[in-house]
């Protein structure tokens, strides 16, 4: 199926989830979600349907907003259970990769981010370290950005 097809298909079901403002809230929902879970693949699958369903800028508010949310919620709890228990299981190996995030910060998880790192495991890092939630959230957003800006721009500039 391609792209137009594909959008012939999922724009009748905009009025019944409560037309474009409540499919963005739901797809914020299952983005945030699944983010929080750390299932892999979301982003860019999300920001392609999104973009199609939605147009690209309401689906990048949406998916952006969602994945960050996602990630804050795995990085608190992250912090507050999962530190001592992150430690025990990999001790020292841990020290080379909490060291780097610690000296370069948010640059490190921007860079993770932009590079396509798993990101549980960017999340898990940052949350072991003494980066706050306010820095990790604002590096999360600006690493996941440019992704989510292609993806969901994608098929506008497709289908013309």
């Amino acid at each position: 199926m391609d792209l137009a097809a594909l959008h012939l298909e999922l724009a009748p079901l905009l009025p019944s989830i409560g037309g474009t403002i409540g499919a963005a809230l739901l797809l914020f929902l299952v983005v945030t979600t699944l983010t929080a879970c750390s299932i892999p693949g979301v982003l860019i699958p999300m920001s392609l349907t999104g973009g199609l369903l939605l147009g690209p800028w309401l689906a990048v508010l949406a998916v952006a907003t969602g994945a960050m949310t996602g990630s804050l919620f795995l990085f608190a709890l992250t912090r507050r259970f999962g530190t001592e228990r992150l430690r025990r299981r990999f001790g020292h190996r841990l020290q080379p990769l909490e060291a780097r995030l610690t000296r370069f910060g948010p640059y490190a998880v921007v860079t993770l981010r932009v590079a396509g790192a798993p990101g549980p495991l960017i999340t898990a890092s940052a949350a072991i370290t003494s980066m706050g939630r306010t820095t990790f959230a604002l590096a999360t957003l600006a690493g996941l950005l440019p992704g989510v800006v292609l993806a969901a721009t994608g098929p506008g500039l497709l289908l013309g």
